[in-house]
């Protein structure tokens, strides 16, 4: 999994086209690609801050705005594991747009610097 795109935000514009679709001048629309990364701030997460450790891999994580960042929810605790890097945060206007995202935690590990990578997609599309 991965996302393509020139990280601007011409890639996705909140306005839809005659034909309904969401997308920018790239003509790719952003909100429905599939996203892997890792997650940033996990050390400064309420899970890790909880546990003191990470969620194992195989977990599922929603994917929510909890101001001011994006951040993955692990589906279990209910509590925040990480923000997304800030290169996603057209996400946001996505989710406005009735776009919501999950996914499962592809690879954890706790250490000096803790590090989840997780695997995301759309589940539900305007």
């Amino acid at each position: 999994m991965g996302s393509t795109g020139s990280g601007s935000f011409t890639d996705y514009t909140k306005t839809r086209s005659e034909d309904g679709s969401t997308g920018g001048t790239s003509g790719e629309d952003q909100c429905q690609l599939s996203i892997s990364c890792l997650l940033e701030e996990v050390a400064q997460s309420s899970f890790y801050n909880t546990k003191q450790d990470v969620p194992p891999a195989g977990n599922t994580v929603l994917i929510q705005f909890m101001s001011p960042r994006i951040v993955a929810v692990d589906a279990i605790s209910g509590k925040d594991c990480g923000a997304l890097p800030t290169g996603y945060n057209y996400l946001l206007n996505c989710m406005e747009n009735g776009y919501s995202y999950a996914g499962v935690i592809s690879n954890s590990s706790n250490g000096l610097n803790p590090i989840i990578e997780i695997d995301i997609r759309p589940i539900t599309t305007p």
